[in-house]
């Protein structure tokens, strides 16, 4: 087989380009022809390479998998997620390995390959999630802050910050049913996966084309931190919106609110400044028309 691995050398403190380097070798010893390219490529060159080869490892965390999603859609070699990120969801609802071995051996599996539709947030394309709020706060105080630690350690002052200093999104969400008006979090999920474990979507699934909203309402820190314990038990309250549908659209109703997409800040969605969405404005959440090959199965076990 012709193998190309697109490796974020940023990803993991070097465990990424320690991780494809392994896995060439271990893909070499096993007769196949392996290429490394580093995502920051030409996608001329990147889109050439994807193309001509009969997989592709992406390794790096989901924002790695985020950022070549428009490319991968304009092929059919399946993609398969080595994660040598923080939180690694991709891998991890598709059931995909870390270890190189291991990995070496799903790609000479005979799977069927999985074609999903991509939903997009204003025209970008996402796989995981787009939320607002308070999480979303967090995720923007991670990336401007300039933490050494690495993992979920890094997420500490970030976290420290919101609870001081909270920033709860006011918001309308529009969709098939009665448009709901609330406070707090808002999380629209293609994928049942999520940080931490609190799993707010747990229907949430890429094969069924249909995305799920929760509505998290709460103004203050230790009410987010409730609503989020009740959901790291796997339980809901009565006040929580929960929603599925093809669309939403949501509108800022005050100040600026963070959005984040697919675990990272959103400076790449169209029309948001800064990675907010600002009073008045509005965001479309939908099912769109672009795919991806995945070298997995739904839902497989690791």
């Amino acid at each position: 087989m012709k193998i190309v691995l697109i490796v974020n050398p940023r990803s993991g403190r070097g465990k990424a380009s320690k991780g494809a380097k392994s896995l060439q070798a271990e893909l070499i010893r096993r007769g196949h022809s392996v290429q490394i390219i580093e995502m920051n490529a030409c996608e001329s060159k990147l889109l050439s390479l994807i193309t001509d080869s009969d997989r592709v490892v992406v390794v790096g965390g989901d924002g790695t998998v985020h950022h070549l999603l428009s490319t991968l859609a304009k092929t059919r070699t399946p993609m398969y997620h080595f994660g040598t990120g923080t939180a690694n969801l991709i891998s991890k609802e598709f059931g995909m390995s870390k270890i190189p071995i291991r990995i070496a051996d799903h790609l000479e599996s005979a799977v069927e390959s999985t074609c999903l539709t991509l939903p997009t947030c204003n025209g970008l394309p996402f796989l995981i999630m787009v939320s607002i709020g308070i999480d979303a706060s967090v995720i923007h105080r991670f990336e401007e802050s300039r933490s050494k630690w690495g993992g979920y350690r890094a997420y500490l002052f970030p976290v420290l910050g919101e609870i001081i200093s909270p920033r709860p999104a006011r918001f309308v969400l529009e969709h098939p049913q009665t448009p709901y008006r609330g406070t707090g979090v808002l999380v629209i999920a293609n994928m049942s996966s999520y940080g931490g474990g609190f799993n707010p979507c747990p229907d949430a699934s890429p094969s069924i084309e249909r995305l799920e909203a929760v509505g998290i309402p709460c103004s203050t820190s230790i009410g987010a931190g409730f609503s989020y314990g009740l959901l790291k038990l796997g339980r809901t309250h009565s006040e929580m919106l929960r929603q599925t549908a093809k669309s939403f659209r949501v509108t800022c109703e005050h100040e600026p609110i963070c959005v984040q997409v697919d675990g990272e800040k959103a400076l790449s969605i169209p029309g948001l400044i800064d990675g907010k969405l600002h009073e008045g404005e509005s965001m479309e959440i939908e099912i769109g028309d672009k795919q991806i090959m995945i070298h997995a199965h739904l839902n497989a076990e690791n």
